[in-house]
């Protein structure tokens, strides 16, 4: 019976129940009264308890009334949400976007995001948080956050993905370093000192260890890095070896051994919660992000 009820009747429902009197209804609805009048007739008919008194003064709901009308409100607020989308100005808005970013994203990434972002909505900002491969998806759900970059090996499947680039690990010495002319082909990186990073969801570290290994190619580890922030720092001092994505060699501050490692790659994407598909500020953040990894 229930299909019987659409959302013009919760309408006239609730404008009863607020209004009490089928003319007054009538006339903020721009419909007849006789129409309010079916519409309560077929209400009458669909649920089984009584909605409204007769009284002198007009209508008075019943408490099953008002308990059906909570239950409307809610409904109707959703339905008028899916057309009453907010604009988004990039020109005007002082919107805080909320991104959660792994540490390659944070390095390679969010500095280039962050300057067009700038040029294209100079009152927007950015607010990075970092990636955590078992609260993303929840604060995405959760409306906390607009969106994640990160590894596709870890951006929750769950969401809405979208590529935005391909990667490779290469290999790099420090500015100045004489390494790269010792180091001709691939087996020639286990005559020298490596400085590695804990695998894990800001570095596919085992993917290094498995490609060197089906290569019969060792390495003489002498310090494992939690990150790759370090590493500038760390080299600056030792004059060592690592693998690193391409994208973060590229910062600045190393030199890229000339081997190739093109078949070590690994996918970048952006995510995103179903929650939040529709929404004119975040396909704008999309975008721009799309442009920035065109363009580069």
């Amino acid at each position: 019976m229930i299909e019987k009820i659409d959302i013009r009747h919760m309408r006239v429902l609730l404008h009863l129940v607020r209004e009490k009197n089928v003319s007054r209804v009538a006339e903020r609805l721009e419909i007849s009264q006789q129409a309010v009048s079916n519409y309560l007739k077929r209400m009458r008919e669909v649920f089984p308890n009584e909605l409204f008194l007769r009284q002198s003064a007009g209508l008075q709901p019943t408490d099953y009334a008002y308990d059906l009308a909570a239950k409307f409100e809610k409904i109707v607020e959703e339905i008028d949400g899916i057309f009453n989308s907010f604009p988004f100005d990039p020109a005007t808005s002082e919107y805080v976007f909320r991104v959660i970013a792994n540490e390659y994203a944070q390095l390679s990434i969010i500095p280039s995001l962050s300057l067009l972002m700038r040029e294209r909505a100079p009152g927007v900002k950015l607010e990075v948080i970092d990636f955590n491969p078992d609260q993303h998806f929840k604060t995405l759900a959760q409306g906390e956050a607009d969106l994640v970059i990160g590894f596709s090996d870890y951006v929750d499947p769950g969401l809405v993905r979208n590529r935005l680039r391909s990667d490779h690990y290469c290999c790099v010495a420090r500015q100045g370093s004489l390494l790269p002319r010792q180091i001709q082909v691939l087996a020639d990186v286990s005559l020298h000192p490596h400085v590695d990073f804990a695998s894990g969801v800001g570095n596919l570290g085992s993917r290094v260890d498995d490609f060197l290994s089906a290569r019969d190619v060792s390495r003489t580890v002498i310090a494992t890095l939690p990150c790759y922030t370090s590493l500038h720092a760390f080299m600056h001092v030792n004059d060592t070896v690592a693998f690193v994505p391409s994208a973060i060699a590229a910062t600045g501050g190393f030199q890229v051994i000339d081997l190739d490692m093109s078949s070590l790659n690994f996918n970048v994407v952006v995510g995103w919660h179903r929650r939040a598909s529709g929404s004119v500020s975040r396909d704008w953040l999309v975008q721009v992000i799309a442009g920035l990894h065109t363009s580069s």
